[in-house]
């Protein structure tokens, strides 16, 4: 016969791990729904488990907690600190670049081999060729740095040297990058907003905004 207090472990092990399958199954998809929530307490009570989570776990339950709420609709919503259009509503803050995508032009001179010959008191002569071509390429140019705020109408950008404002029935599509996100307007200049902090989260509220009814 098995004893007591190791048929008990045995059956902690067990309920232990059963919960750990459910949990593992209910964010495999990095989404934890309010009815995945309930169960997952259901069951852990009814296991007689005491629910406790180490600091990364909890913050990836949060965080999974949140991108169903916004892909269901239910954005967060901040208190505004900026003057916004009557109803309007901010849904997202953070610090970032502004930056912009531009043609540069380059001169670069080259004469090869030249003799400097004195002329007159102050002035030379070179001797030699001396060939001047101009090439254009393509920079990232960092324009501004400030903060950008994301709201159900648009995206503020308010900036040491200016602010900006894209409308965003203007904006066509966009690209999330782990530092920022590829911004790409109907007209004008398409920026690229620079940031590392909750750049997903950003993303999902963003198309949540331009392509959910």
């Amino acid at each position: 016969m098995i004893d007591e207090a190791v048929a008990k472990q045995l059956y902690a092990g067990r309920a232990k791990a059963n919960l750990q399958k459910f949990i593992e199954d209910a964010v495999s998809d990095e989404r934890l729904s309010p009815d995945e929530e309930k169960e997952m307490n259901e069951i852990a009570k009814s296991l007689g488990i005491e629910l406790s989570f180490d600091d990364n776990s909890q913050k990836a339950l949060e965080r999974f907690r949140l991108y169903w709420q916004i892909e269901n609709g239910d954005l967060p919503e901040l208190k505004p600190d900026i003057n916004l259009f009557k109803g309007e509503k901010l849904h997202f803050k953070t610090a970032a670049d502004w930056v912009e995508h531009n043609q540069v032009t380059r001169r670069i001179n080259y004469g090869g081999p030249t003799a400097r010959i004195r002329l007159a008191k102050g002035i030379y002569y070179k001797a030699g060729s001396m060939g001047v071509n101009r090439t254009t390429e393509d920079v990232w140019q960092r324009l501004d740095s400030g903060l950008i705020y994301l709201t159900d109408r648009r995206i503020i950008f308010m900036g040491s040297r200016g602010n900006k404002n894209i409308r965003l029935n203007k904006i066509l599509t966009f690209e999330p990058y782990n530092n920022g996100v590829d911004i790409q307007k109907s007209a004008g200049k398409s920026p690229f907003l620079e940031f590392s902090v909750n750049v997903d989260i950003f993303s999902m509220i963003l198309g949540r905004l331009l392509f959910v009814e």
